[in-house]
């Protein structure tokens, strides 16, 4: 069952997704629909700043209680801005007991831009994009390699990435708090786990992990 995030209630929010030096990073507090107050970053470097952001923003605006619950785009995008933003949001909500609701970049961008049926299409590593259509699974692949055939329309971070888009581009770089918050509204509570899509670039050493010392 579903939790709303809609009516009287306090939600705070968090966007690690964010890739590159646009501001498409954030930390917010929305309280009855109403944004708060809010904290956007750089997608590039913002993990350092999720926790003294929201610390901040929670001093600033005297929420000295619990929120009802923590909301938090899981991916696709940053690795180090997802492992940072939900690893705080989930530690919060333990300390609070509050629900958590995690939601994907392209759902918080749909919401924001009241577009159900848009492609969102984010920035990934190597040149490649993140595709996360209204139905069906997050993918990632090459730009040149991308088929908009059937698409209603296109929005994300990566739209410049394409100049030939066969289908209408709508302009949405990063979902707003409330976006988030509203995307969240037909999902149920539960863990937030990141959505990576890519494996980790990391690997463990070719002659094996070091033995455990004596």
């Amino acid at each position: 069952m579903s939790v709303s995030v809609t009516g009287s209630s306090r939600t705070v929010v968090f966007n690690g997704a964010g890739a590159g030096a646009g501001l498409t990073s954030l930390v917010a507090l929305v309280e009855d629909g109403r944004v708060i107050a809010e904290k956007l970053m750089a997608g590039r470097g913002a993990s350092e700043h999720f926790a003294p952001a929201i610390r901040d923003l929670l001093e600033q605006n005297d929420w000295t209680t619990a929120p009802d619950r923590v909301v938090a785009v899981l991916g696709p995008g940053s690795f180090t801005g997802l492992r940072s933003s939900l690893s705080l949001a989930a530690g919060l909500a333990a300390g609070w007991n509050c629900p958590t609701i995690g939601v994907t970049l392209g759902a918080a961008i749909r919401a924001t831009l009241s577009s159900p049926d848009a492609v969102c299409v984010s920035i990934a590593r190597r040149g490649r994009v993140f595709v996360d259509p209204p139905h069906g699974p997050v993918t990632a692949g090459q730009t040149v390699d991308l088929d908009p055939e059937g698409w209603a329309c296109v929005t994300g971070d990566a739209v410049s990435e394409k100049s030939d888009w066969s289908c209408p581009v709508l302009s949405c770089e990063a979902p707003t708090a409330l976006g988030i918050v509203q995307a969240a509204e037909s999902v149920s509570p539960g863990p937030l786990m990141p959505l990576y899509v890519d494996p980790p670039e990391a690997k463990p050493p070719a002659a094996g992990l070091r033995p455990l010392p004596l």
